[in-house]
């Protein structure tokens, strides 16, 4: 069942040429028409009260226990993989004992970032369902704020991809505070954290799932790559001696994900989403009413900072190693291993890792 099925749209439709990608100046002359038409124009366009109002109230108790549940099983599924794969894992490659306490964090990291990455890519391109990926200026052509707009349904495909991700960062807020390595960076990722949480429950409500599936497509796979890389770091020395293999794919690994990161969250997140949200917006919704446009995409930039904050420690590191500042790959945001030595995981940890407790009882 589609959402657009039966359901009215715009008709305007464009050459190929109009789908190709704007030039650097296009990009931002483009969102400053659209801003200047919607944001700072409060007398053509008034805030429709009544409409946030139904958007607010059209939320299901079955969609929140459905979260629920998911977030609860996604919490006793890491316990299991932990208690049952990663510490044994770590226990017969002889880790040493301060990548340990952060091993069980990354071989559940990488393993489910994989499955919901594996199931976006399915939904989005390779299910051949949909083709907002490839022409994403036209989401907005089939959205017609009419009298029945918030009761369409959503793809059943895409429903659950969007529970499956609120499950999981429903998890992830209890993860951070009490199953993760405490990081300069943990509060920074728990705001992370309860914004996605927030932008997809909000774009979910709003039937901008196409938008929000976009978000989820290209996010997932630079934390994929993310978590393999520092796999191969708590693996390059162990047992005693050095693994030239592991400090290798370590290496590539990290010159992956900086690319990755770059493409897909500062390039493509800017042109297939922020650019979307505005000028997709215009072209079609000109004088009419785009509901809550310039909430959405304050939203959406606030998310592109988050890329570039955290892209400036990838920078940072990458300075490093390349200057011989830095003899080796290591994540930037930990603080000194004197911190997990002593059990602290840094200033501020409410909990010890699972890594932790089991390293210490060692």
């Amino acid at each position: 069942m589609a959402a657009s099925s039966g359901s009215p749209s715009n008709a305007r439709t464009f050459p190929d040429s109009y789908y190709e990608d704007p030039t650097f100046y296009q990009f931002f002359e483009r969102i400053l028409i659209s801003l200047n038409e919607f944001a700072y124009n409060g007398t053509k366009y008034p805030h429709d009260y009544q409409f946030t109002y139904q958007m607010v109230t059209s939320v299901k108790l079955t969609d929140i226990l459905t979260v629920l549940m998911l977030g609860t099983v996604f919490t006793i599924l890491r316990c299991i993989v932990t208690a049952t794969v990663s510490l044994p894992l770590a226990e017969s490659l002889n880790l040493k004992r301060c990548n340990r306490a952060k091993w069980p964090e990354s071989v559940w990291k990488f393993l489910i970032y994989t499955g919901l990455w594996g199931y976006s890519y399915y939904v989005v391109i390779y299910s051949g369902r949909h083709n907002f990926f490839q022409k994403p200026l036209d989401i907005f052509k089939d959205i017609v704020f009419d009298e029945g707009y918030l009761t369409r349904p959503i793809p059943v495909d895409v429903y659950w991809m969007y529970a499956l991700q609120l499950g999981f960062y429903v998890h992830s807020i209890y993860g951070t505070l009490y199953m993760d390595v405490w990081r300069k960076d943990s509060y920074m990722m728990l705001f992370h954290h309860g914004l996605t949480i927030f932008l997809l429950e909000f774009s979910f409500l709003m039937k901008y799932y196409k938008i929000g599936a976009l978000v989820l497509l290209i996010h997932d796979l630079s934390d994929v790559i993310l978590e393999l890389t520092k796999l191969n770091i708590y693996m390059k020395d162990r047992a005693g001696r050095h693994w030239p293999l592991h400090e290798w794919m370590a290496n590539i690994g990290f010159l992956a994900f900086t690319v990755s990161w770059a493409w897909f969250r500062l390039f493509w997140f800017p042109l297939k989403v922020l650019y979307t949200s505005h000028w997709g917006v215009y072209v079609y919704h000109k004088d009419k009413d785009p509901k809550m446009f310039l909430f959405f995409n304050t939203m959406l930039f606030v998310l592109q900072f988050l890329h570039i904050y955290w892209f400036y420690f990838v920078l940072v590191l990458l300075v490093k190693v390349a200057s011989g500042r830095q003899k080796e790959v290591d994540d930037t945001r930990e603080f000194d291993e004197r911190d997990s030595e002593n059990g602290s995981g840094g200033h501020g940890s409410p909990k010890r890792s699972e890594g932790e407790k089991r390293s210490h009882a060692d």
